[in-house]
């Protein structure tokens, strides 16, 4: 039974996944966890953005610069060093992401509609278990698998 396990989480993650920005390549990864990170934590460096995804701040700043052009973030130098950019959501960028928050959600819950009220909380019960606590500094970027 256990080595069944991973199998259904990736059978969950794609039917979850094809509903999400990224599956239906609306957005790239990085990008996607950007809006993300800055609709949860607010302003934030290129720097920081660049250690939160694990890439390079090039690689962040180009995946910003495009975010820029779609209209869903700004970015800003800051007035004490002009090397330093900070990075932040538009109200369309806000929108955008809090739309697409919702979506993924209503197409998870729908995932475990076939659950009485006990089983999901069963259900979310052994999830948070199995996950142990967040980090503290938010999501991570999570790495593509094959």
């Amino acid at each position: 039974m256990a080595s069944e396990i991973p199998d259904l989480f990736m059978r969950i993650w794609r039917k979850w996944r094809s509903s999400s920005p990224v599956g239906r390549g609306d957005v790239t990864q990085e990008q996607y966890w950007i809006l993300r990170m800055l609709s949860v934590s607010g302003p934030q460096r290129i720097k920081d953005l660049a250690d939160r995804l694990e890439c390079t701040p090039s690689t962040a700043s180009v995946s910003v610069k495009r975010l820029e052009k779609a209209g869903l973030v700004s970015r800003e130098r800051s007035r004490d060093d002009e090397r330093e950019v900070r990075v932040m959501l538009t109200e369309e960028g806000g929108i955008t992401v809090a739309s697409w928050r919702r979506e993924q959600l209503r197409n998870l819950s729908a995932l475990f509609e076939r659950l009485d009220a006990r089983e999901r909380r069963e259900l979310e019960s052994l999830l948070r278990k199995v996950a142990g606590p967040e980090p503290a500094e938010g999501p991570r970027r999570v790495k593509e698998i094959g």
